[in-house]
């Protein structure tokens, strides 16, 4: 254990310490990121460079009876070593370890569960509000904002209120100039601006030595100071947005300057009104290849040297070469194919074009590539102005990002019948991320919204055809989701046409219809051989659309299949199991039972996505043993009798 960082069990341990002791904390910090995020993986290059930031602010404030909110949270690695955690950070991201991201069950010092950014000045405000509304307006409200998350929409909303709402609140901007990649728009442009401004404060200091000669005394000598100090502010002070906002700006200051900071900090913690401080940072400060490339070192495991003996053998092993490519690999390369082929084909992203896979579009064609910034619900309006205009937009985001565009994609897509393309990646289990990062409620939140198409592809084929049926089709929205997770291997479709709402049996069979949706067509498949041998010869169905589904099919099934079962990568309540029994309801059809198969009501935890999908019980072998359970009990009902039993 190192030195300093041992002693450490709590932010009033920072007290005592000295500048110096400080300064060796802060590299004990950095090699115990290093080490840990070499192994585990998890956000490396952002948490290399909050650690002067964190030590500064656990330092000076008293945390937590003073307000510490984190945006996004994906650099709070340091904040976890020094708020009781070190002894169990070996264990971040793993399953039953500690969360990657602020976690409010995990520590009294995370306030809030944070994942997406924008969120933390509305929190922060609100948190400092409340705290005045209860006679505790002494403690004062931090909200740490990253330069990428300050331009997202709710950052603006609460800083707006903020300016008017006047609380004891210090919003530290951390401007690196960076999201996950190269920050966009004219907020980055303004930035950049700030931060290449002439030193402000010097010429200050130099007008008022040279106004003091002047022999005029007394209070006009103020009045002309202050008229000069005006006009300078204006055009020269870094700055002005956030002053006509209401806000006290400081700034930019070098933000791993620890001694200038804690500095700052005390000279900031007397001063009972809105404040923004500017912080210039460096992502991956430290550690030499993650600050000259931090789009690389965002996030990653395994980038420290390691000994050449288990080079070899990795380089020699199958690992690399063979690997199937994953869902989003599949899509850089089909959405530039499809571009080639239509010049009406353009790609929307909110902040994450490596992410996605659209960093290939972009080079190829950057007149019809759009990173729109952390801005989910813009992206949205604006590709249905794309969609309007003729272009066939494709809108390539997180599911558990897409999220947060809903009401543009009811108010500005569906109602306006404009054809916008959602690819939902990430749709499901995402695995080390946890709650804040799941995509498993898109099917719920959009199946209900009228004239949109939902399909979900079984492999890279049917991706493919779908994202080209999508771009054919010019009236209808359209969202294809797709997990995280390498895309699987069946034998060729014996339908190869794709219709919009028209199902495929992939495995013939009797008694046992297993109607599985995107990624669980796959454990389906694996679970059928088991199932097999142990006396049930089922069906096995690859779903295509949770809507419009296909209803015909399912009458079918229904005619010679006692129990219907729905898997799905997606909360039970309200997705496509839901979408199916209701089908199934409205039609007046007859399974003696119906089983469905998803993701319980609950927030599901962080790990890998084989152990998630496990503990839902979507793992083949949780399919088998539950099938096999259900249908020991299963009779067949009388002639005549029609209805069903859902389970769930």
């Amino acid at each position: 254990m190192t030195d300093i960082l041992s002693k450490v069990n709590h932010p009033r341990d920072l007290k005592p310490l000295s500048l110096e002791e400080l300064e060796q904390l802060g590299e004990e910090i950095r090699e115990r990121v290093l080490e840990v995020v070499d192994r585990n993986g998890g956000h490396l290059a952002s948490n290399l460079g909050s650690v002067e930031l964190t030590l500064a602010l656990h330092k000076v404030f008293d945390v937590p009876n003073d307000r510490l909110v984190w945006d996004t949270s994906h650099q709070t690695y340091p904040h976890k070593l020094v708020t009781g955690r070190k002894d169990r950070f070996e264990f971040i991201r793993t399953y039953g370890g500690i969360c990657g991201f602020t976690n409010h069950r995990e520590s009294i010092f995370d306030l809030f569960d944070a994942g997406h950014a924008g969120t933390a000045c509305s929190l922060a405000l609100g948190t400092g509000t409340a705290d005045s509304l209860q006679g505790k307006g002494e403690c004062k409200t931090i909200a740490v904002v990253g330069d990428s998350a300050a331009a997202a929409g709710m950052t603006f909303e609460a800083l707006n209120h903020g300016g008017v709402n006047r609380q004891n609140m210090l919003v530290i901007l951390n401007d690196n100039n960076m999201s996950i990649n190269k920050a966009v728009g004219a907020l980055s442009t303004y930035l950049t601006k700030v931060r290449t401004k002439p030193a402000y404060q010097d010429i200050k200091r130099e007008l008022r030595t040279t106004l003091a000669k002047i022999p005029v005394v007394g209070k006009h000598i103020e009045e002309v100071l202050g008229e000069v100090h005006d006009r300078f502010r204006d055009n020269l002070l870094p700055g002005t947005l956030f002053r006509e906002l209401g806000y006290r700006y400081y700034g930019p200051l070098d933000g791993h300057d620890l001694g200038g900071l804690i500095k700052t900090f005390e000279d900031l913690k007397s001063i009972h009104e809105p404040v923004l401080l500017h912080l210039d940072t460096k992502k991956g400060q430290g550690f030499e290849a993650a600050e000259a490339d931090p789009i690389k070192y965002h996030a990653l495991k395994n980038f420290l040297p390691k000994k050449s003996a288990k080079k070899e053998t990795e380089s020699n092993g199958s690992s690399a070469a063979g690997k199937r490519p994953g869902y989003s690999g599949v899509f850089k390369e089909a959405i530039v194919k499809i571009g080639r082929k239509d010049r009406r084909v353009c790609t929307i992203t909110a902040g994450m074009p490596d992410g996605t896979g659209l960093l290939k579009f972009a080079e190829e064609f950057p007149d019809r590539y759009f990173d729109v910034g952390i801005c989910e619900q813009h992206g949205a309006g604006f590709g249905s102005g794309l969609a309007f205009g003729g272009m066939r937009p494709v809108y390539a985001v997180y599911s558990t990002f897409c999220q947060r565009a809903y009401d543009q994609i009811i108010h500005d897509v569906c109602i306006q019948e404009n054809s916008v393309i959602f690819c939902l990646d990430r749709a499901g289990l995402t695995g080390e991320d946890g709650w804040t990062h799941h995509g498993v409620y898109d099917i719920a939140f959009m199946r209900c919204v009228p004239g949109i198409v939902l399909m979900a592809p079984r492999d890279a084929g049917e991706f493919e055809n779908m994202l080209q049926l999508a771009i054919d089709q010019t009236t209808t929205p359209v969202a294809i989701r797709y997990p995280k997770a390498t895309v699987p291997e069946f034998p060729a479709s014996a339908e190869q046409e794709l219709r919009i709402g028209k199902a495929e049996v992939l495995v013939e069979g009797e008694e046992v219809a297993l109607f599985a949706y995107g990624s669980m067509v796959e454990n389906a498949w694996e679970a059928l051989e088991e199932l097999s041998a142990n006396g049930v010869k089922a069906t096995l169905v690859n779903a295509r659309f949770a809507k419009p589904l296909d209803i015909e099919l399912l009458r079918n099934l229904s005619k010679n299949h006692h129990t219907l079962v729905t898997l799905e990568e997606h909360v039970l309540m309200g997705g496509f199991g839901s979408a199916v029994t209701e089908a199934i309801a409205d039609a007046n059809l007859a399974f003696n039972r119906i089983l469905r198969f998803g993701v319980p009501d609950e927030f599901i935890t962080f790990g890998p996505r084989a152990r998630l999908l496990e503990d839902c019980g979507l793992a083949p072998a949780s399919i088998v043993r539950r099938i096999l359970d259900e249908c020991a009990e299963t009779r067949t009902p009388e002639p005549g009798v029609r209805g069903h039993r859902v389970l769930s």
